[in-house]
């Protein structure tokens, strides 16, 4: 008798749901959309947050920038989709490859870039948005 009236009641309840048709009106302090197109303003003139690189290279001398651009050519050879950047910071040039949010994708990576290339590591940087979050706003 119990799940009959159970069953009876959530039927109703759902019948009634379906039937309901209503609208959502949000209004909001025109402050925030102030606020929000000042975020994606500054979003777009520094595209960078701290996230992680895989450190290919780093070496410095007469010889390191050829070094490091072949190895960059050759990087993008073998995986064309993961990008690879080129810095130099006094008085090593360095190639890190990638943008990982977090360390633990940068590490899913490194197992596959660590068969090609030797004294690999994560290193924390600041990297470049995704596409999608660029996109978005």
């Amino acid at each position: 008798m119990k799940s009959i009236f159970l069953t009876i009641t959530f039927t109703a309840i759902m019948a009634i749901a379906q039937a309901q048709q209503g609208s959502v009106v949000v209004k909001a302090d025109p402050r925030v959309d102030s606020l929000i197109a000042m975020h994606a303003a500054h979003n777009q003139a520094y595209p960078f947050v701290e996230g992680y690189r895989i450190q290919i290279y780093k070496d410095s001398g007469n010889e390191a920038l050829d070094a490091a651009r072949d190895i960059m050519d050759q990087f993008h050879e073998e995986f064309p989709d993961i990008p690879a950047y080129l810095s130099f910071q006094e008085p090593y040039y360095r190639v890190r490859v990638g943008d990982f949010r977090t360390r633990l994708e940068a590490l899913e990576q490194l197992e596959h870039i660590k068969r090609k290339y030797r004294n690999v590591w994560v290193i924390k940087d600041y990297i470049h948005f995704p596409d999608e979050q660029i996109n978005q706003n």
